[in-house]
């Protein structure tokens, strides 16, 4: 059976003062006015039931999921104590799908990403998930051609075409290949030789496995993480659950599954998504998520109304769509404005922005 995991426990405070400890990005309303989180809810709602979509998260924010995602059912949040990173996040999942399904088949989303068109990417979907169950021992990934040297992202390097029963089916569509290695974030000079290559594509943080395959895989390249992970499990239905979940989270190392798993890892599969991809890690997406409503001097205005005079290629966020903000003789601004704060920057110094957030915190 088909499960959708999507992990919601990140802080999100690189898009400050909007996203910050209290109400992380993945709650935060874009295009459409509806937080990020409901959007990746709903986005295989085409061919995955409701009832089998599950949200990760710590439990300081399941108010704030329960806000943003009325449907879901409280039995289908499954609550870390505190954040350990994706790694332990998804074994804590793996092991919930497996009391009650023990041939389940995980599809890994994250909730602050943004995707579109919607019916690409569950076609997408739809092909990993036929690779998964013709070769249950791969992972698959859904990767990102490059378009820029990025350092915040890992990197897989494609070996072949697969040609497969399920890769010929959906020839027409999409290609899967094999994968060489997968290469977490690169330093600048590294990033730059990867973009100059055919063979390397992003992570995009989208996988499909089965459960069992990832938490075996999880046991045998962490296995004190593994050793954890089956007390939890040991602990289903009682009432030591708890107790038992807090005391063992907290022996867990704090690791991404990309080194956990991915870097150590032989069988892996790469599709090259079709589909609109963004991780909304600065307000710089908002450039990208915005592309066909730039007014005509290229300002990015979002839930405000906004007068430019000579002023252009800004980013500007506003507190509500009836807010007035003037811009006048400015070029190449970020101005967000909320209730935490306001932030005005230069959109080319990234680096003034997190120094600047991280004195803040």
């Amino acid at each position: 059976m088909l499960h959708i995991i999507i992990m919601a426990g990140g802080q999100g405070t690189r898009l400050w003062p909007e996203s910050h400890k209290n109400r992380p990005k993945q709650f935060m309303p874009l295009k459409n006015g509806r937080p990020l989180i409901c959007e990746a809810a709903e986005s295989l709602n085409d061919f995955v039931p409701r009832e089998q979509t599950f949200v990760t998260t710590c439990r300081s924010m399941i108010p704030m999921v329960r806000e943003a995602v009325p449907w879901l059912s409280e039995r289908n949040i499954i609550a870390e104590p505190f954040g350990r990173n994706t790694a332990p996040c998804i074994g804590l999942a793996a092991i919930h799908l497996l009391r009650n399904d023990p041939d389940a088949t995980m599809i890994v989303l994250s909730a602050d990403h943004w995707i579109e068109p919607r019916s690409v990417f569950c076609d997408t979907i739809r092909f990993a998930v036929d690779i998964v169950d013709e070769s249950p021992e791969h992972l698959v990934a859904i990767t990102v051609k490059p378009t820029f040297a990025a350092t915040s992202y890992g990197y897989l390097e494609r070996l072949r075409e697969r040609n497969s029963n399920m890769c010929k089916k959906w020839s027409h569509f999409a290609k899967a290949f094999d994968v060489s290695q997968f290469h977490e974030k690169p330093n600048q000079q590294t990033a730059e030789k990867y973009l100059r290559l055919q063979s390397y594509t992003w992570n995009a943080g989208i996988f499909v496995w089965k459960a069992q395959r990832i938490y075996d895989l999880i046991t045998k390249y962490q296995p004190e993480m593994g050793y954890c992970l089956k007390k939890i499990s040991n602990a289903f239905g009682t009432t030591d659950y708890d107790a038992t979940l807090a005391r063992e989270y907290e022996q867990m190392q704090s690791i991404s599954i990309d080194y956990a798993v991915l870097e150590k890892h032989s069988f892996l599969v790469c599709i090259d998504a079709l589909f609109r991809w963004d991780d909304i890690g600065s307000w710089h997406a908002l450039d990208k998520i915005y592309e066909c409503q730039h007014d005509e001097t290229g300002n990015v205005i979002s839930n405000a109304q906004v007068v430019a005079v000579n002023s252009h290629n800004n980013i500007v966020r506003g507190i509500n769509p009836q807010q007035n903000i003037v811009l006048a003789g400015v070029d190449n601004l970020i101005i967000v404005q909320s209730e935490q704060g306001m932030l005005i920057a230069d959109k080319s110094d990234e680096n003034a922005i997190r120094q600047a957030i991280t004195e803040l915190e």
